[in-house]
């Protein structure tokens, strides 16, 4: 089952995870603004996030990245990634494992939303 992004309706695609994939979130085709919010715990030393698209929810080969390289995590910050455009399906992928002291992890929050 693939859930459905809801306009303005932060979803969480990653919750406090080091490694991984991340929830597939299926975007309505209104939606042209997407943001995710990418937050570190307070132990990251190490860790960045790929933002994909696919057509296919259940894409088993490589998804296509919608920035030019990973985002780094931060330790203890919020880091904002913006993309424009129709996309069908997304996901947070952990491209480099989430390191560092503590309970080291991240959490990536997807919001869309219309163009008005």
């Amino acid at each position: 089952m693939t859930i459905a992004a809801m306009s303005s309706v932060p979803f969480k695609q990653q919750d406090a995870a080091a490694t991984g994939n991340g929830t597939v979130l299926a975007v309505p085709p209104s939606f042209r603004n997407h943001t995710w919010i990418i937050t570190g715990a307070s132990g990251v030393n190490a860790g960045a996030i790929q933002i994909e698209s696919s057509n296919d929810p259940a894409d088993a080969g490589t998804w296509a990245t919608l920035t030019a390289s990973p985002t780094t995590v931060v330790a203890s910050a919020d880091v904002i990634v913006q993309v424009v455009g129709l996309l069908n399906f997304v996901r947070a992928r952990i491209s480099t494992t989430i390191s560092g002291g503590g309970s080291p992890s991240v959490t990536v929050q997807y919001t869309g939303a219309k163009s008005y």
